[in-house]
């Protein structure tokens, strides 16, 4: 049996850049980190004498005798991209749940390809060959409207400024606990999940129609000028926390603009100013936006005054993890 683990992600600056229609002119910068959740995957070759053969436990249970039968996409594309012809017994589970903006989707097709590339025989785990596959699988075989910022950092880990070139080449540069930020970080920060469940590529759907291009193109290059300015200063280490509350709100007001129209937007805004009221620094949603998780950052002395104000939702501490793509067994 092969296990493996990937962790959920959480975006600070640049989200929504990493698509090729706006990074191939001038590029991009993300400012992301891995935390201490994941995504696991177990895979190992199911003998033909079950009578099936693939048996896929996820939120359903699927037992089927061919490719084309398979309902999860990820694993139905992964095979198909593969291309191995022996059955197989696959069981997922994770820390947090899926579509929830924490990049779970990315990180399950990663764990999957990992497992499918150990199974074929490679002896390690190469994080950025994973990260190419997972782009592959999930805008060319799944046809997704997804960027690539997700599938980099989940499969790589750690805090890390992540410059993405035109022609989608990308240089990390990786911040370890000797960072006094990234100590900061680990004790400030808080998840709020607001229960509302969305799928990123309908929501990015959901933007193109309704959001007006121009409008649109503006708020993407604002969040990119937040993204340099901040790493810039993260790099040189000038950053203060204060500083990284003004231009997280600051891009969280930019990424605003870009929410389209949906009941749900009201309910998330209103999530947001609650945590402000209850002693958050500062904050954003997570992901594409249309629910899953907020990322709030909140002093430690303030903690258990605001997770009691925040009660009617749950809220969970979580940590920087250096861990990216890896085998467990």
């Amino acid at each position: 049996m092969i296990i493996t683990r990937v962790p959920y992600r959480v975006s600070l600056f640049g989200g929504g850049t990493d698509f090729k229609s706006f990074y191939a002119d001038k590029g991009t910068i993300i400012v992301s980190f891995s935390i201490d959740k994941y995504c696991y995957l177990s895979l190992k070759k199911l003998m033909p004498y079950f009578g099936v053969k693939y048996r896929i436990s996820w939120s359903h249970i699927e037992e089927v005798s061919s490719l084309e039968e398979i309902k999860h996409p990820s694993v139905r594309a992964c095979l198909l991209e593969y291309g191995l012809e022996d059955g197989f017994e696959i069981h997922t589970v994770g820390d947090l749940p899926a579509r929830s903006g924490l990049g779970s989707s990315s990180a399950f097709t990663a764990a999957m390809l990992a497992a499918l590339n150990l199974y074929d025989g490679s002896p390690i785990i190469d994080p950025a060959n994973i990260a190419k596959q997972t782009i592959k699988v999930e805008q060319d075989v799944l046809r997704e409207t997804v960027g690539i910022q997700d599938q980099i950092q989940v499969c790589h880990g750690g805090f890390n400024v992540t410059k993405i070139f035109p022609d989608s080449s990308y240089s990390i540069v990786t911040l370890g606990d000797t960072s006094s930020f990234v100590r900061q970080i680990n004790k400030s920060l808080v998840l709020v999940y607001s229960g509302i469940v969305r799928h990123s590529s309908e929501v990015h759907k959901a933007s193109l129609l309704q959001i007006d291009p121009e409008r649109k193109q503006k708020a993407l290059e604002n969040i990119r000028s937040c993204a340099k300015e901040f790493s810039c200063r993260l790099l040189d280490h000038t950053i203060t926390f204060q500083d990284f509350a003004v231009l997280l709100n600051e891009s969280w007001s930019y990424k605003v603009e870009n929410l389209p129209q949906t009941p749900a937007k009201a309910i998330l805004l209103s999530i947001y100013d609650q945590a402000i009221d209850a002693g958050a620094s500062c904050g954003k949603l997570l992901g594409a936006g249309g629910g899953g998780f907020f990322a709030f950052f909140v002093q430690p002395e303030k903690q258990t005054e605001f997770e009691k104000r925040m009660s009617p939702y749950i809220a969970i501490r979580a940590q920087v993890s250096s861990f990216g793509v890896q085998q467990v067994i």
